[in-house]
């Protein structure tokens, strides 16, 4: 390592210009690396199940069809259910449109004596919201959905081919390190201690992430079913996923059964009981449960990872805020293995393979 500070200062400063370069190739080439990102990361969350169908000597083509099958019958079950929750409330809309317009009435003759209140009027609210829900508005929106439909479609066939290399290549990655290293043992040591900190980091990340998030899900399914709130499954589903999402994740979940609640729910005091217990399962399981139960297997500082989900939002959108804490953990690593770059690893949270250094 340098003495020299100044030298140290300016590699440090060519390595974050290097790093802003870095990030607006990896959006300009984002149709392509999203796929490759999903499949190396889903890849490694499978490679146990890889290594025990190669233990029990089942052929790689019917390890990779049963992995496809319930892969897809997964997603199936997801569109599934979106599909049918938006079915309901569009068949239900009639009966929506009445709650909040006997919602809106109550608050509205309580504020109408405020400036500005008075020209408001229920009926052209539930009239714009009416128009919103309407099969024709649907129709002419079509063009979008179809295009999204159309980009989903070809990242999931590209994500899908680049699973089956990732998934053939996962289980021998000490071959593969030790092909790239040739005869540098040292090389090859650091590279694969490199490489089982990522995995290890990114499967204890994920095992917790799942286990609480499905937590959530559950307990926002049975708070929205116990107050009669609308659809309780899809919103204790859309809790469970969108809880991959770090911190925007659980209170965009937490929103849309509020909003629900304020038109369902009549009892002022049962509403706010209503809102604490959501938020409350929100705290207990993303900010009691899930740090203690994590520990130290990611070891990533909370600025650091408010800060990757803009980053990676703004790159990805939503696909990067789902893989910011694994591409968070990617880059550490990586930064771990250059020269003076112990700053920005330090800034950025605890390091094992640093540590272990």
């Amino acid at each position: 390592m340098d003495s020299n500070p100044n030298l140290v200062t300016i590699k440090n400063t060519l390595l974050f210009f290097m790093a802003i370069v870095v990030i607006l190739i990896v959006k300009e080439l984002a149709g392509l690396l999203i796929p490759l990102a999903f499949a190396l990361f889903i890849g490694i969350l499978l490679q146990p199940v890889i290594a025990y169908f190669e233990r029990k000597k089942w052929p790689y083509s019917v390890s990779i069809s049963v992995i496809t099958i319930l892969t897809l019958g997964f997603l199936f079950l997801v569109g599934a259910l979106v599909v049918d929750t938006g079915s309901q409330i569009v068949g239900e809309k009639d009966k929506l449109l009445g709650q909040i317009n006997t919602r809106l009435d109550g608050i509205l003759s309580q504020v109408e004596h405020l400036p500005g209140f008075d020209a408001i009027e229920s009926e052209s609210v539930t009239e714009l919201l009416g128009k919103v829900m309407s099969p024709e508005f649907m129709l002419n929106t079509s063009g979008i959905v179809a295009g999204q439909l159309g980009t989903f479609t070809f990242n999931f066939i590209l994500a899908a081919v680049y699973l089956v290399a990732v998934l053939g290549s996962i289980v021998k990655y000490e071959k593969y390190i030790g092909y790239l290293e040739g005869d540098d043992d040292v090389g090859k040591q650091k590279l694969l201690k490199a490489f089982v900190e990522v995995k290890d980091a990114i499967v204890s990340y994920m095992k917790v992430k799942f286990m609480t998030s499905l937590s959530t899900g559950v307990c926002f399914g049975l708070i929205c079913w116990a107050f009669g709130i609308d659809f309780a499954l899809f919103w204790g589903f859309l809790a469970f996923l969108l809880n991959f999402i770090p911190t925007v994740g659980s209170i965009t979940a937490t929103i849309p059964p509020i909003l629900l609640g304020l038109i369902q729910i009549d009892n002022g005091g049962t509403y706010g009981f209503f809102i604490i217990l959501l938020i409350a399962t929100q705290f207990v399981w993303g900010n009691v449960v899930e740090p203690m139960v994590m520990g130290s297997s990611v070891a990533l500082n909370t600025v650091t990872v408010i800060l990757g989900l803009v980053v990676w939002g703004y790159i990805w959108g939503v696909s990067g805020m789902l893989l910011s804490v694994p591409l968070i953990v990617l880059a550490r690593v990586i930064l771990a293995q250059i020269p003076d770059a112990d700053m920005f690893v330090k800034l950025m949270g605890r390091s094992q393979l640093s540590k272990q250094d």
